[in-house]
């Protein structure tokens, strides 16, 4: 559907159908504003030490992995549990003193390049291919 919407955009140029795409991708964007929202909850909750927080980051992936072990991945704990593992690593990443958009940006900049296949549903890095 958004694909048909953004066909259509590019051929008419259309101010009304353009803030109708922008309606329908805001919800999906992380945008710099979301991530300062969340960096500072965690500063004004006194989120401080990365020890702690890497515990909680674990602990959110983990319940990622329970949903995943049931075969639940529709679930909306399997939602929560992806929102609340993107909250813990934007808030360790600030505790460290990183920029969480930088890290995705540079780790993309690399993955993007790799070269390999994937088998099984699962990307394998073609140095590591035998």
């Amino acid at each position: 559907m958004l694909e048909e919407k953004l066909k259509e955009w590019k051929r008419t140029r259309s101010l009304s159908l353009a803030a109708e795409i922008c309606d329908q991708l805001a919800p999906r964007t992380i945008s710099d504003d979301l991530v300062k929202q969340v960096i500072d909850w965690g500063r004004d909750k006194g989120i401080t030490n990365p020890d702690k927080q890497l515990c909680k980051v674990l602990e959110e992936v983990g319940e990622m992995a329970h949903e995943i072990c049931r075969s639940q991945y529709t679930s909306e704990e399997m939602q929560d549990s992806i929102g609340d593992s993107l909250i813990t690593i934007i808030i360790l990443a600030d505790i460290l003193n990183f920029d969480p958009l930088f890290c995705l940006q540079e780790s993309f900049k690399v993955i993007n390049k790799r070269k390999g296949e994937a088998r099984d549903g699962c990307f394998i890095k073609e140095e590591d291919i035998k």
